[in-house]
């Protein structure tokens, strides 16, 4: 909670299966403490990357000792930099092969949303007719984000039907598309941004996102973050014109498992 809008990665993931009771089989959510004080959190789900908060470099063994009693390997670790990196090379000490410094990622956060101008169309939910739709654009977001795990149809569906994904639709169509998730108590997280190559350099994702960013914000909710490729000039500008304002770096650190050590 004193960290809700840096850690909201973490803690809107905790915070969905402490309201729902339902934790994926092998999942691991865990706290290091020192002296009865929390010092770091750590959540894999599978097949998803490792998530760690701030932690002391000393406790990296630790953290690997517990995911090794569930996973036989992991792909990545996620989180800042000094943090991510220490676990990556303890699990390669621990477990074999290596790793290497994955994409930087700069975490946003929004209290007030400054609107663009001039940019034609509207927001609208989703609908079940656009779940089509909104698995092709996420492959497209998934080859351009650089993700691992595209985000399957289920998911989408799931979205869909509690009305947190939408898009930005000009006389043409749909131009581009948001989604609203991860939800903490006074936050929630913008992503899945995504424009077609056909319809970029027009102002649609600035729109899309200032307006699912105003519609969180108008639901009571205090602030919206969003992450992204720190690496992508053109989508941080993007973010900031709206509002946006950096709050911290996190990193992937990936994961190259000993029979892919050339």
């Amino acid at each position: 909670m004193e960290r809700e809008d840096v850690e909201n990665l973490i803690f809107s993931l905790a915070h969905a299966r402490a309201r729902s009771g339902e934790v994926e089989a092998g999942a691991l959510f865990a706290v290091l403490e020192r002296d009865t004080e929390v010092v770091g959190c750590v959540l894999r789900t599978p097949p998803h990357k490792v998530l760690v908060t701030d932690l002391p470099a000393a406790a990296a063994p630790i953290v690997v000792e517990a995911l090794v009693q569930r996973f036989d390997r992991i792909p990545t670790v996620l989180g800042p930099e000094p943090a991510a990196e220490a676990v990556a090379r303890a699990w390669a000490e621990r477990c074999g092969g290596g790793w290497r410094r994955g994409m930087p990622q700069r975490i946003y956060r929004l209290d007030r949303v400054v609107p663009p101008t001039d940019v034609p169309g509207r927001l609208r939910r989703a609908s079940a007719a656009d779940v089509d739709l909104a698995v092709e654009w996420g492959k497209g977001f998934a080859r351009d984000a650089g993700v691992q795990f595209a985000t399957g149809r289920d998911a989408v569906e799931r979205w869909v039907a509690r009305g947190a994904l939408f898009f930005w639709e000009s006389d043409v169509g749909p131009v581009s598309m948001a989604a609203a998730s991860g939800q903490t108590p006074h936050g929630a997280r913008i992503g899945y941004v995504y424009t077609p190559p056909e319809h970029r350099r027009r102002g649609y994702a600035g729109a899309c996102v200032a307006a699912l960013s105003q519609r969180m914000l108008d639901s009571g909710l205090e602030f919206c973050v969003l992450y992204t490729d720190l690496g992508n000039p053109t989508s941080n500008a993007i973010y900031q014109r709206v509002g946006y304002q950096p709050i911290g770096d996190v990193r992937d650190f990936d994961v190259i498992p000993p029979e892919a050590m050339s």
